[in-house]
């Protein structure tokens, strides 16, 4: 029988271990209207501030179709706001509301939650060697 490495068979697992525990935290935070996928394009404008659709999408290495849903989609829940780019008629901006930057904190306590949960088993040392092999396989 031939040997297959389960490489893209662990990553599945731990990523579904990780919504799951996303999903849990913010259903205890009480947010509505969010889900994991969210979380790149919110960590980005909680870094950035105002980004240009285009330069979101390169960001999160997401097609611009799926950022524009995602953010529709964000901007419905009262998340964001969109305006056109002043320097790019044909451009979106993209920034955080009121609301939105409330969520900083959340994102912050869940982000750490989940890296414990991932690395909970891990040495210091091997938590960068695995950041750094998972960063040269995904760039």
């Amino acid at each position: 029988m031939k040997s297959y490495l389960s490489i893209f068979s662990d990553a599945a697992k731990l990523r579904a271990k990780g919504n799951a525990y996303i999903l849990a935290s913010l259903e205890r935070a009480g947010l509505k209207g969010i889900v994991p996928s969210h979380g790149d394009v919110m960590v980005q404008l909680f870094t950035k501030g105002t980004c240009n659709m285009g330069d979101l999408a390169r960001s999160v290495k997401r097609s611009k179709s799926t950022v524009t849903v995602l953010v529709d989609k964000l901007e419905k829940a009262g998340y964001v706001r969109k305006e056109c780019d002043p320097k790019d008629s044909r451009g979106i901006l993209v920034s955080l509301t009121e609301k939105g930057l409330e969520l900083e904190p959340i994102f912050e306590e869940i982000s750490e939650g989940l890296n414990q949960l991932v690395t909970e088993n891990l040495t210091e040392e091997e938590i960068k060697t695995l950041e750094r092999l998972l960063k040269k396989c995904v760039d």
